[in-house]
């Protein structure tokens, strides 16, 4: 039998999440047209025809608006390069098609990135072992975790660490790379992420390991 409390639930969950891409749709086109800095809460409650206590209960900054609607684009963007991605044969080579993807995507958005990056680091829960809903887990490192759980499951990805915990560190070497473009963009997005991806996958030692040693203090295996 129907629940008829848990059909409510969804239908109320459904109108949410239209409203919040409502909300951010037509806050991201004032953005376009005005200019991110010259465009208000006040002037996005008015365009959106809502209460302003309405949107600042679905986005307290302005900031979330800008993350919800690249969450939605990134998402719809995995969904259209899902095929092209399937066809690579090597975990490596589905990464360096997604980062040269993923560097195209973030050079549209220069502009928006600063403000972007700002708030998904804000966001994140360190500590928390459950991430809140609408922070930079619920984008890019959901599919990162999920490029790198394939990758162990075919035996080219380290399963020392989890995937979620690699995808966690991948992350932040992105943002850097993404920071250090914004600093200094005579090197181009795609080279850094490119590179990015050969340091974690390939480390920065030019010599081969040693024998771990025993460190004295800990008892722990140490590398040279």
């Amino acid at each position: 039998m129907t629940d008829p409390i848990a059909i409510k639930g969804k239908r109320r969950q459904r109108k949410r999440e239209q409203t919040a891409s409502h909300l951010a749709a037509t806050a991201f086109r004032l953005f376009e047209r005005h200019g991110y800095s010259m465009v208000s809460m006040e002037l996005i409650a008015d365009e959106a025809d809502v209460a302003k206590a309405t949107l600042y209960n679905y986005f307290p900054v302005k900031e979330a608006l800008l993350a919800h609607c690249f969450r939605e684009d990134i998402a719809a963007g995995m969904l259209e390069r899902a095929a092209t991605l399937a066809a690579f044969k090597t975990f490596e080579s589905r990464m360096n098609y997604l980062l040269r993807e993923s560097a195209v995507w973030h050079s549209a958005r220069k502009a928006y990135l600063p403000h972007y990056l700002r708030y998904l680091t804000s966001q994140a829960r360190y500590g928390e072992e459950t991430p809140c809903e609408g922070n930079a887990n619920s984008g890019s490192r959901q599919i990162l975790t999920l490029m790198f759980e394939t990758g162990q499951q075919s035996g080219e990805v380290d399963t020392r660490q989890t995937a979620a915990q690699i995808a966690w560190h991948f992350e932040y070497l992105l943002f850097g790379a993404i920071s250090a473009w914004l600093n200094d963009p005579s090197v181009d997005l795609t080279q850094r992420f490119l590179a990015t991806f050969d340091l974690a996958m390939h480390g920065i030692a030019n010599t081969p390991r040693t024998k771990p040693r025993t460190s004295s203090v800990t008892g722990a295996k140490n590398d040279d």
